[in-house]
């Protein structure tokens, strides 16, 4: 069955989600597909081929102008001096008490800084980045004019050098390149929110369909398979990527949400005396992953205990095909993170046992975190 899109928005490949049976969901206003087949199918093939998503919905800002570094460096906790010029990094928007306005992938253009926000986030980072603006720098929303193409999966590579050249492997991750392709520039991106290798693909809105069909027409061989919303969630939490309404929010400071990599003390930047006096005193919960001994699905909201004691809240939760359990991710009492506790999982007023994992579930073969939006 299929959602009435009514006023939903639609990406360019709308019409190629219809004529592949996907299964149509509004998301943050978006009809995007949540499956096509099978997102626990989807899910395996991303860990064993490679899966393509719609990205589209995702939000891009440029900030352009001589102070454009300063301005991004000034409302961040990463250090983006640590990138040269097409290179990209993981980075959040951080409001006065230290807590996480959005999380977003920071490239750093010739001139400009491109800044990849959540979709569901993208009109309060574009007030809050106008609120900020003591630089005078230029901000401008591209979003309507950019299609976004992900490519995740172990043979994501030999498919992108199918369709863009042999050239493409000489790409580092978390590095990007500019090429022109069918009279047309398009950027391409390496990087993995699902823990595999995986290729971005930053397009013209009007003629981004070719790079579409031509990605699924040259994929077929390498085991392509076409994935939705679903399965980029049971991959995000199979690898522990936190996702913005679900592990962090404006109320989540990085510390807590296993986010203190990012945060680089030796740079000034807005909240970085909340965010030291984090760093500095004892947290009063942790993230932690779990997976459940008792067969049962974990979802948002259900209550944590510990003997009988409230403890914490489940974030997210799903079932993995590619270990065969229900996993999930909560902030529980930081004094219980342990790994190896057993906690009780509130489910339909009956408790479930669940033991605390090391994250991630399934160890990335990229070598840094990644978080964004599905």
């Amino acid at each position: 069955m299929f959602l009435k899109p009514m006023n939903l928005k639609k990406t360019p490949f709308f019409e190629r989600h219809i004529e592949n049976n996907g299964r149509m969901v509004d998301f943050s206003g978006w009809a995007l597909p949540v499956e096509y087949k099978s997102l626990l199918q989807e899910a395996k093939a991303v860990r064993n081929s490679c899966g393509l998503f719609d990205a589209s919905h995702m939000g891009e800002i440029i900030i352009k102008g001589q102070k454009a570094f300063d301005f991004v460096q000034r409302l961040t906790p990463n250090d983006i001096g640590l990138i040269d010029v097409f290179g990209m990094q993981y980075n959040v928007f951080l409001n006065p008490e230290g807590g996480i306005i959005d999380d977003l992938m920071v490239y750093r253009l010739e001139q400009d800084i491109l800044c990849v926000v959540n979709a569901s986030n993208k009109e309060k980072v574009l007030n809050w980045l106008n609120s900020q603006n003591e630089e005078d720098v230029e901000i401008l929303d591209i979003s309507d004019n950019i299609a976004l193409i992900s490519l995740q999966g172990p043979n994501s590579c030999e498919v992108s050098e199918k369709v863009f050249g042999k050239d493409i492997s000489n790409l580092k991750y978390m590095h990007f390149l500019k090429k022109e392709f069918k009279d047309q520039e398009i950027i391409i991106s390496r990087s993995g929110y699902t823990g595999e290798d995986g290729f971005e693909i930053y397009a013209d809105w009007q003629k981004a369909c070719c790079w579409w069909d031509c990605l699924v027409e040259e994929g077929r061989e390498f085991g392509l398979t076409l994935c939705g919303l679903g399965s980029r969630d049971v991959l995000r939490i199979e690898t522990g990527y936190s996702l913005y309404g679900h592990e962090i929010d404006d109320s989540t400071n990085p510390y807590e949400a296993s986010l203190g990599w990012i945060v680089k003390m030796n740079k000034n930047f807005i909240a970085k005396e909340n965010v030291l006096r984090f760093k500095k005193n004892i947290l009063k919960r942790k993230k932690i992953g779990f997976i459940m001994k008792d067969r049962s699905f974990p979802r948002q909201g259900y209550k944590i205990y510990s003997d009988g004691r409230e403890v914490g809240e489940v974030c997210s939760g799903a079932y993995s095909p590619n270990i065969n359990k229900s996993i999930g991710m909560a902030y529980v009492r930081y004094d219980l993170a342990a790994i190896g506790t057993i906690i009780d999982v509130e489910i339909r007023n009956k408790f479930y046992k669940a033991e605390i994992s090391e994250l991630p579930f399934i160890k990335a073969k990229i070598k840094k975190q990644v978080s964004i939006d599905i």
